[in-house]
């Protein structure tokens, strides 16, 4: 997910709204929930605070 949030910034260099370190978690997290297919690609740990 880091390397995918990455990849959107360098290709968009004046920035995407909303692409903060502080939210990669929870949009992988999105991700998961839509697309649970790519559960074997996208490692998730156990959250630490709910």
């Amino acid at each position: 997910m880091k390397a995918l949030f990455e990849a959107l910034r360098w290709r968009h260099p004046h920035g995407v709204k909303g692409l903060n370190n502080n939210y990669t978690a929870l949009y992988a997290r999105r991700l998961l929930d839509a697309h649970p297919q790519w559960a074997s690609v996208i490692e998730v740990r156990r959250r630490r605070s709910a």
